[in-house]
């Protein structure tokens, strides 16, 4: 679901030596700040499936809690929507300005599970009125203790930054996505009804 051309603007390169997915991260400046690589490598992946990338035994890491993915690229529609879909995945932002065109582009990745202080001031500072969490599905059944817990993760972002801005969540109630699916991953279509029927607490 991602486009050559997505490919090609955000500069993902594939490390042929360590059969890795190359992902350069730039901060809201469009300075380059670390580069990641995602495994290919089913074993590898005992390690995590992400590591920071290494050239000429130099090591690309940065601290991700210190940034949002793809915010060089989407800050000036997130200013003009006054919207940001706040992903988990790089790969959900590409997926996301390839079925959208980077025209519309509003996305961005925390890169894990958590959305934290400093990138919630990111956001904040670009004008945002309403933040859309769209995290992957990461819970078998609705009404299991997993799906318990991801609801009381949504209530706590709610908590910690509701007084600041309007908060939104796109939940899988339906079984549309696969379990740890991210809500882009079945297209562009999909995610819209995702989009639509996203809850406000």
């Amino acid at each position: 679901g991602i486009s050559p051309e997505i490919i090609r603007l955000h500069k993902i390169c594939y490390d042929s030596k360590t059969q890795s997915i190359v992902i350069p991260h730039y901060d809201i400046n469009n300075q380059l700040i670390g580069i990641r690589e995602r495994t290919l490598v089913k074993e590898d992946e005992v390690y995590g499936k992400y590591k920071p990338a290494i050239f000429n035994k130099v090591m690309f890491n940065h601290p991700i809690s210190l940034n949002l993915y793809n915010i060089n690229w989407s800050k000036v529609n997130i200013s003009n929507f006054k919207k940001v879909i706040v992903y988990e995945s790089e790969k959900s932002t590409l997926q996301y300005a390839s079925y959208f065109s980077p025209n519309n582009d509003i996305s961005v990745a925390v890169c894990g599970s958590n959305l934290v202080n400093y990138q919630m001031s990111l956001l904040l500072s670009l004008g945002v009125e309403e933040v859309i969490i769209a995290f992957d599905r990461q819970y078998k059944e609705v009404g299991d203790e997993e799906y318990k817990r991801w609801i009381k993760k949504f209530y706590d972002i709610h908590n910690k930054y509701g007084k600041y801005v309007q908060i939104s969540y796109i939940l899988d109630r339906k079984h549309l996505l696969d379990y740890k699916d991210s809500p882009i991953d079945k297209g562009g279509d999909i995610f819209l009804k995702f989009f639509q029927e996203r809850v406000i607490i």
